[in-house]
């Protein structure tokens, strides 16, 4: 194993009607704050209090990743769009994808697509050299605490190629499953975790790890 860059790290959160902004108190040394919505459609679980985003902006000077697992993406544009930095959708989604990325870049976000486990990393080429952020989702989308998928690690891999072979710009972030076990294969720019780290006995030594850990080069 070698060392490699230190990661970025986002603590995961979900939109629960009961969201206590609390839930980041204490927190160190931590880079975004990732906040799942989900609507019950696109997933079976549903959590999409839309306040908290204003909650969470006003708690933390942390940069926000909007992560919406929604049929229908563009219906919460003017809703949270004050409270993010990055506003990403499933490619999965329905919509134009196109005039979802013009619309954010027009408020001034950042623009991102997630990809589900079994969609093909092929599918996003068309928009690569326009957004700032690809999510590869490493579980099925819907829940924490599921077990990581492996396989989502070849997207993270050709993506960094092809990021270098066409001088594209966008971060690369992955999301779900993640351990301190298996995070020293992923060679993303940034960590999405939520159990790992929110339920650890002392959450900020494990995202010193996460941050610190010696990647390997394979």
């Amino acid at each position: 194993m070698i060392k490699i860059k230190m990661k970025k790290i986002a603590v995961s959160i979900h939109a629960t009607d009961d969201f206590d902004p609390n839930i980041l108190y204490g927190l160190e040394d931590y880079d975004y704050v990732h906040i799942d919505v989900m609507d019950g459609k696109f997933v079976e679980t549903k959590r999409k209090n839309l306040a908290c985003f204003k909650k969470v902006k006003e708690n933390t000077d942390k940069p926000i990743i909007g992560h919406l697992m929604v049929d229908k993406p563009s219906e919460y544009f003017n809703r949270i769009i004050d409270y993010v930095d990055y506003y990403v959708f499933h490619y999965e989604s329905e919509g134009s994808k196109d005039d979802l990325i013009q619309k954010i870049k027009k408020a001034n976000k950042s623009a991102g697509i997630a990809l589900n486990p079994e969609t093909p990393l092929t599918k996003i080429i068309p928009y690569l050299n326009k957004i700032d952020l690809v999510l590869v989702m490493s579980v099925n989308p819907g829940w924490s605490g599921q077990t990581f998928i492996w396989e989502c690690l070849d997207k993270v891999n050709l993506l960094i190629a092809y990021r270098a072979y066409m001088k594209h710009q966008f971060l690369i972030d992955i999301d779900g499953g993640i351990t301190l076990e298996n995070a020293g294969y992923i060679h993303s720019d940034i960590i999405s975790s939520a159990s790992t780290i929110l339920k650890a006995d002392n959450p900020n030594e494990v995202i010193q790890k996460l941050k610190n850990l010696d990647y390997n080069e394979e």
